[in-house]
C-alpha cells in the first residue's frame, strides 16, 4: 500500500511541476510576442523631426535624447492591448520604449552629423 501511495504522490508532484513550467513558458511567449510588436511599432512611431533637433542641437540634442525617456505609446496604441495578458502588455511597453529610443538616437545622431560633415568639407576646402 505504501508503494501505491508513493507512486500517486510522485505522479502528483510531477504533474504540478509540469503545470508550473508550462505556465511560465506561456507567460514568456506572451512577453516575447508583445515585446516584438512593441519594438516594431515603437520604431514606426519615432518622428523624423528628431533629425531637425539633431541638426540644430548637435551633441547637446544627442545627449538629451540619450538620457531622456521616450514618450509612452498613444491612446490608440494602448487600445490595441485591451484583452491581452499582463505579460504581453509588459513586453509591449518595454519593446515600444526600446524601439522608439533606438530610432530617436538614430535620427538625432544623423542630424547631428550633417553640420559636422559640412564643417569638415568647408574646412577641408579652405586648407
Amino acid at each position: 500500500m505504501h508503494l501505491r501511495n508513493r507512486a500517486v504522490i510522485v505522479a502528483a508532484a510531477c504533474l504540478a511541476v509540469l503545470t508550473v513550467f508550462s505556465s511560465v513558458v506561456a507567460a514568456a511567449d506572451g512577453f516575447r510576442e508583445g515585446y516584438e510588436l512593441g519594438l516594431e511599432q515603437g520604431k514606426k512611431d519615432a518622428p523624423l523631426i528628431n533629425t531637425v533637433w539633431g541638426v540644430l542641437g548637435g551633441v547637446v540634442a544627442f545627449g538629451i535624447a540619450l538620457f531622456s525617456t521616450p514618450p509612452d505609446p498613444s491612446a490608440a496604441r494602448m487600445q490595441q492591448l485591451d484583452g491581452k495578458s499582463s505579460d504581453y502588455k509588459a513586453g509591449y511597453l518595454e519593446g515600444y520604449g526600446q524601439g522608439r529610443q533606438q530610432m530617436r538616437l538614430l535620427y538625432v545622431g544623423g542630424g547631428a552629423l550633417v553640420p559636422t560633415v559640412f564643417a569638415i568639407i568647408l574646412i577641408g576646402g579652405l586648407i
